[in-house]
């Protein structure tokens, strides 16, 4: 039994059975220590052996596990290892539903399932298992998507000296099948140069040290290189050089260069790695079998050779090397060698301590998963009936998972897959972040369904699904042109996608008149102020025409702009405790501002909101007070006239909705909405910018809330007002709370951009599901800065835009991607 010993005093409990009775002194404690890198004093006490008899099995003994380094469930190298496994592990993917015309084709539902990894999580496995135990290859199909055989390919069972059994038939028939299954198949081993691990007929020539050994190696390498070309995808060359050592003491270490050079040539395409042990494991303190590993690959890469990867066994016991030792480790070698691969080839952990077994899986494994060098990890063996080391395995003789076995199943089947379903856009896309790998793709729409193939790598996908349904040929605009604001000599790049079938052409116009541009794009490459208007285009084809909104293009300093907000409001659920609505704004500028401030429950029924919140109270508190600055609960009836010459909607009979107006200073505001007495309800609260033309300026609203389904998601409003487009940075926000300890976030916030046109009807402009995903991650971040909002987690799935707006009144939705519900924050903020 290992343990581990640190500053302070552990008692320790190590259970054990006794195979034979023993008499009286004649059992003995015996310790030993491990390597060190310094000398240390280790102090021992109190140790008893107590003999339980038959009254308790040994799973019922108390136990003390071994606390390797990071084992902590708050360890902070496990969210560090989740945001990596997300940008390097995952990747964007677009897939258009189009008819056999090409029209995009909305709301398709689009089904898409990883089928294989392009992570190779693979096995050591018998080739006669695979060919006749049924079981066994059923489970090895289900759990892996890579491999290699344990033995057969080693070079004595190759040759014969292992007997009958070992033959080159059961071997390549059981590698033909699993390539059939998609497999990334390994070689192991070319040469391991030890005099132990050598045939028959090289051993009995090694002591003359026949010079006909290099060139029998030679002969060995091309012979089973080109008899497993077909199934093979990479070798191991070269396995253990630290201690096997032999054929490079007598022939030199440049025969280890001619070795990977022979692979190379019967197998160009096959990856080359070299393999050793107690790299990483043995507690990763063995620095003179690192460094000569590291030596060795010098050389190896410095002289030629046509070297690949790296490989590092990972056979572990019960003190399992810590986790940030395990980082350190593989970051060495992919700092020394930038161009190689690295592999864990051979994992297990050989203990009785099953809960101290599962823990280092699943925690070894997130941590390789997380290195973007690594290219895969294989367990060596997974089932008991059929592993060098029965108790490593994963999987008891009788097949009962063991925990590592549920910790492997649950982290790659479970956590590390993708497996969802979306609705295609207006414009026939579905947009989404997956796990790398192979995918499986169905399209299904007006009862009928298509399936495809998809391949998600470094770079992404895109995939068009062609469906057999019928649509409009008749043009259609999927993305409106939105307005842009910029200073004399900047470019505009303005942009919209349309479809019909013949394809429409289009042509823009500025100021009621055409001009000389046509297609998908306009752009100016030095805008002037004469190029300040209002532009529109126009799409065309033989079944007929469509108009896009108009749209501002504005051409001015940003002193000479006057843009701003006149008033904002978000709608949505107030719960109670965390769950109230919360709502930030700022005033910016010299001067106080002249607000008014409402909280709205009973007045909504009247519009059709159901279950409206029946007796709100409002707060209002400066940022960093200790209490509000103004409270109200019934609002006053001397407030009318303010409020019909805001133009905002009378309270009428409603005497139970709440309503401030304040004169502010400049600076950031919070106002609190809740219902009296922890009532709950859907509310709206509202800022109103009541001095219109002063210089302070209202520059955003952020509202935190309770997201539901129907009609109970966020929605906020806003109003533009000035000459020309104002710059706008709208956030929704879930997941990105979390950073701050708020508790029951919203999983995958999707924000939807409406403009009220004449009427009273909304069109919606722009929609986002997650912030990553669009073209415009730079500017986004760019202007998060700008206006001192937190940042986002990289590819948290929270949602943003950044638009330029004309005057004029606009509404978000923020809602849960498929009726998801939860806490989120609504942001609106003005670019300055």
């Amino acid at each position: 039994q290992r343990v581990s010993a640190g500053a302070e005093w552990v008692e320790w409990f190590l259970p054990f059975q006794l195979a034979e009775s023993y008499g009286v002194g004649q059992l003995g404690v015996k310790f030993g220590f491990g390597a060190s890198e310094r000398p240390e004093i280790f102090e021992i006490g109190g140790i008893e052996v107590i003999h339980y008899g038959k009254s308790r099995t040994l799973e019922e003994m108390p136990r003390t596990s071994f606390r390797y380094d990071g084992r902590e469930p708050d360890a902070p190298w496990r969210a560090e290892a989740a945001a990596r496994i997300e940008k390097y592990r995952k990747a964007d993917y677009t897939i258009r539903v189009v008819n056999p015309d090409g029209i995009p084709v909305p709301g398709a539902s689009v089904h898409v399932r990883l089928k294989r990894h392009a992570f190779h999580f693979g096995t050591a496995f018998p080739a006669r298992l695979v060919l006749e135990n049924e079981t066994f290859r059923n489970k090895l199909l289900e759990l892996f998507n890579a491999g290699s055989t344990e033995n057969d390919l080693k070079w004595p069972p190759w040759e014969g000296d292992w007997g009958a059994s070992w033959s080159h038939e059961t071997t390549l028939a059981a590698l033909q099948l699993l390539k059939e299954h998609g497999f990334h198949l390994r070689g192991h081993v070319l040469v391991w140069p030890s005099e132990r691990n050598l045939p028959n007929s090289i051993k009995a020539r090694l002591p003359a040290r026949d010079p006909a050994i290099p060139g029998m190696v030679l002969d060995h390498i091309e012979d089973i290189v080109t008899a497993t070309r077909d199934y093979l995808d990479e070798w191991d060359v070269l396995n253990e050089p630290y201690d096997n050592n032999d054929l490079m003491e007598i022939f030199g270490d440049a025969i280890m260069i001619d070795w990977f050079k022979a692979a190379r040539q019967h197998h160009p395409t096959a990856k080359l790695f070299i393999n050793d042990y107690a790299i990483i494991a043995a507690g990763g303190v063995n620095f003179a079998h690192q460094d000569f590993y590291e030596q060795t690959i010098r050389y190896l890469v410095d002289n030629g050779a046509p070297i690949d990867g790296i490989g590092f066994q990972g056979h572990f016991a019960g003190s399992p090397t810590g986790i940030n030792r395990a980082w350190s480790i593989l970051n060495r070698f992919a700092d020394a060698f930038p161009g190689l691969d690295l592999r864990i080839t051979e994992f297990d952990v050989d203990t009785d301590d099953e809960q101290l077994q599962a823990d280092y899986t699943r925690d070894f494994l997130t941590l390789v998963f997380s290195h973007p060098r690594v290219v895969g990890l294989q367990v060596w063996g997974f089932w008991e009936g059929a592993h060098w080391r029965p108790r490593a395995a994963m999987y008891r003789e009788n097949w009962e998972e063991k925990p590592n076995g549920a910790a492997f199943r649950q982290l790659v089947h479970e956590t590390w897959t993708t497996d969802e379903t979306r609705q295609s856009a207006r414009d026939g896309r579905v947009r989404g972040r997956a796990f790398k790998g192979l995918y499986e793709v169905t399209v299904s729409v007006d009862g009928q369904s298509v399936n495809a193939e998809m391949e998600i790598g470094d770079d992404g996908n895109s995939l068009d699904v062609v469906v057999p349904v019928t649509a409009s040929g008749e043009p259609a605009i999927l993305h409106q042109p939105l307005g842009a604001v910029v200073s004399p000599g900047e470019p505009v790049h303005i942009t919209l996608e349309a479809a019909g079938h013949p394809a429409p052409t289009i042509q823009w116009f500025k100021d009621g008149q055409p001009l000389d541009i046509a297609g998908p794009t306009l752009d100016l490459a030095a805008a002037t102020p004469s190029d300040e208007g209002t532009y529109h285009a126009v799409v065309t084809n033989a079944a007929g025409s469509v108009t896009s909104r108009s749209f501002r293009i504005g051409v001015r300093p940003p002193g000479q702009r006057h843009e701003r907000f006149a008033n904002i409001s978000t709608r949505g659920k107030v719960l109670t405790g965390s769950d109230v609505m919360i709502a930030g704004f700022v005033i910016t500028g010299a001067e106080n501002k002249h607000l008014l401030i409402r909280g709205v429950g009973p007045t909504l029924a009247a519009w059709g909101v159901p279950g409206t919140l029946a007796d709100p109270v409002l707060d209002v508190q400066a940022e960093g007070a200790a209490a509000p600055l103004a409270s109200n609960d019934d609002w006053d009836p001397a407030l009318a006239a303010a409020i019909e010459s805001l133009g905002a909607f009378p309270f009428e009979a409603d005497t139970r909705s709440a309503a401030l107006a304040l004169d502010l200073a400049p600076r950031a505001y919070t106002a609190r909405f809740a219902g009296k007495a922890g009532t709950t309800g859907v509310g709206l609260i509202e800022v109103y910018d009541a001095t219109t033309g002063q210089p302070a300026e209202l520059a955003n609203i952020s509202t935190r809330g309770y997201v539901g389904t129907g009609d109970d998601i966020l929605v906020a409003g806003f109003v533009v007002t000035g000459e020309v487009p104002a710059r706008v940075l709208i956030r929704g926000i879930g997941p990105g709370l979390n950073q701050f300890g708020v508790p029951g976030t919203l999983a995958d916030p999707v924000i939807r951009l409406f403009e009220s046109l004449p009427g009273g009807d909304q069109r919606e402009i722009a929609a986002n599901d997650d912030w990553m995903l669009g073209t415009d991650v730079d500017a986004i971040e760019a202007a998060t800065a700008a206006v001192g909002a937190f940042e986002l987690p990289a590819y948290s799935h929270d949602a943003g835009l950044l638009l330029a707006l004309e005057p004029g009144s606009y509404t978000v939705h923020l809602a849960g991607r498929e009726n998801g519900t939860g806490t989120a924050l609504a942001e609106i903020y003005r670019l300055p």
